[in-house]
């Protein structure tokens, strides 16, 4: 096997919660850089939906942004819905989320 390959996560999924500022924004920014879809979660709407916008435009990525408060069950829920809809699995989960 090849290094290159060893390493390679091209069309992985990936989820990082508070994945819309600080080290959050970070990693997302490196999972999307080298080909993975990532689903960003956040509380404040406006800020994460930008910030999807803003990653996805820079790195010709698909940023998903999912409004939610992972911290109480019924964010739980909504997260665990809104993934199932779209997704078989995934590859990656980052939680990152401070609250």
């Amino acid at each position: 096997m090849k290094i290159n390959e060893l390493f390679n996560v091209s069309g992985k999924v990936a989820v990082v919660t508070g994945g819309s500022r600080g080290i959050g924004e970070m990693i997302s920014a490196g999972f999307l850089a080298n080909g993975v879809k990532v689903y960003i979660t956040a509380r404040k709407e406006e800020p994460l939906v930008k910030k999807a916008e803003e990653l996805s435009n820079k790195y010709s990525g698909v940023c998903v942004p999912i409004v939610c408060d992972l911290s109480s069950t019924v964010g739980i829920d909504y997260f665990v819905k809104k993934i199932d809809e779209t997704e078989e699995a995934i590859d990656f989960l980052i939680n990152n989320a401070g609250a």
